[in-house]
């Protein structure tokens, strides 16, 4: 991803991280800590990892026809992931399950 948007420091993404390593990297975290990493299942995808009070969601970024993102079913379209991000630390989540929660804590990934 930070071939696509290299002129942005995404310390939210951390690349191709499984669903198991995004939970623990999640579990010492608080609500809405959330982090994006690639999606397991189709390496061309993105996943945001998300920590709410009743343990963890996965939702898929899904990239439209015209080249746009959104974010589960009831999203607006992107034109990038970043802006996804960026709107939902504003707004809540509109997904079933995770309505109460905004983006507030993104986890960064840790450099030596």
């Amino acid at each position: 991803m930070s071939a696509v948007y290299p002129s942005l420091a995404l310390g939210w993404y951390h690349g191709s991280l499984s669903r198991s390593e995004a939970e623990s990297l999640l579990t010492l975290c608080k609500e809405c800590s959330y982090l994006v990493r690639t999606s397991q299942t189709n390496r061309t995808d993105y996943s945001l990892s998300v920590r709410s009070c009743q343990g963890f969601m996965h939702m898929k970024f899904t990239q439209c026809k015209d080249g746009k993102y959104v974010l589960g079913q009831n999203s607006p379209p992107f034109d990038t992931i970043p802006e996804v991000i960026h709107f939902y630390t504003t707004h809540k989540l509109q997904i079933r399950g995770a309505e109460h929660l905004s983006l507030l804590f993104p986890v960064l990934v840790q450099t030596l």
